[in-house]
């Protein structure tokens, strides 16, 4: 491992259960999105990324990935970027290249996932790719291997290598478990709106100027507050989104999703990632389905994608 690694490095289990075999040579893997609880975002980094911490989460909407052996090439099957363009097939030439040979597979990615929306459904799809073929081809990579063709994606993917909630650092390459109280009640608004990452980072440095020295305190405070939560209303109170009022300045409607959300019983509600889905969190499955409800019937509903989500935990981890 370089020396940007994951926090655990290889002592970290890789998930289980995650993929299931079929008798054709085919290997099928959940791809589930993520939401952003917090996300703190710091300076340009000389990579050209920035420095972020943030409390990340995998949820229950998720894409489904299957991989089958083919003769030759390589092939993906996708409503969202079919072909070479799609994340997954970059993931497999980067599995191709840390396992030394050819590894022709079809690719059939079933979407869930609303792209543009800030859930890394492109990103999770990767990882999934990298699970499903290094299992299709009995490859049993070292979780280092795994973890560096997962960088060499994208800054999102390697924390989809791992189960259940991480504080995520660096450009996304350093990943620290996280163990959360209870489950979480989420509910997603995804408006029919996509929004490229790029421009959204480029939005904030366009609007204001963080210094390392500010970020690395607040990214302190972030662990600090991770240690003391105990329940939902102090996990609410570390939902924050340092992107999101760049986007609400361009895109309102954003904004108002997140005001419905908080007047129809959201304990905290932001947008996640880089946008433009917004999420709620609520104090239970009952409060989160009526929360849904209303905003559906609100005015904003019928532009908007509605979904009721929980978070995904490692199956070994009972409720704290």
């Amino acid at each position: 491992m370089p020396d940007e690694r994951p926090a655990m490095g290889d002592e970290r289990p890789m998930p289980g259960g995650g993929e299931r075999s079929f008798p054709a040579g085919s290997v099928e893997a959940v791809a589930p999105a993520k939401v952003n609880l917090a996300l703190l975002v710091g300076p340009r980094r000389p990579d050209g990324f920035h420095e972020i911490a943030s409390l990340m989460v995998p949820v229950t909407l998720a894409d489904v990935v299957r991989a089958r052996r083919i003769p030759s090439g390589l092939t993906v099957e996708s409503p969202v970027a079919p072909g070479e363009e799609n994340l997954a097939a970059r993931a497999v030439r980067e599995l191709e290249r840390a396992a030394g040979r050819s590894l022709p597979v079809h690719l059939s990615i079933e979407k869930h996932v609303p792209h543009g929306a800030g859930l890394a459904g492109g990103s999770s799809d990767a990882a999934a790719a990298l699970r499903a073929v290094d299992r299709l081809y009995e490859l049993d990579l070292a979780p280092a291997a795994l973890y560096e063709a997962a960088l060499a994606v994208g800054s999102d993917v390697p924390f989809f290598l791992w189960p259940g909630p991480q504080l995520v650092m660096g450009r996304g390459n350093v990943l620290r478990p996280v163990r959360l109280p209870g489950s979480l009640h989420l509910v997603l608004a995804v408006p029919d709106l996509a929004l490229a990452t790029p421009s959204v980072y480029a939005w904030r440095d366009a609007d204001v100027e963080v210094g390392l020295r500010e970020f690395a305190g607040r990214a302190d405070g972030l662990r600090t507050a991770l240690d003391s939560v105990r329940g939902p209303a102090d996990l609410a109170a570390l939902v924050e989104n340092d992107l999101e009022a760049h986007v609400v300045a361009r895109h309102p409607a954003v904004g108002e999703v997140r005001d419905l959300l908080l007047a129809h019983g959201a304990l905290a509600a932001a947008m996640s990632g880089s946008g433009s889905a917004v999420f709620g969190l609520f104090e239970g499955d009952d409060r989160a389905a009526t929360g849904a409800a209303a905003l559906r019937a609100s005015s904003l509903g019928a532009g908007l994608r509605v979904t009721v989500v929980g978070d995904l935990r490692p199956l070994d981890e009972g409720e704290a």
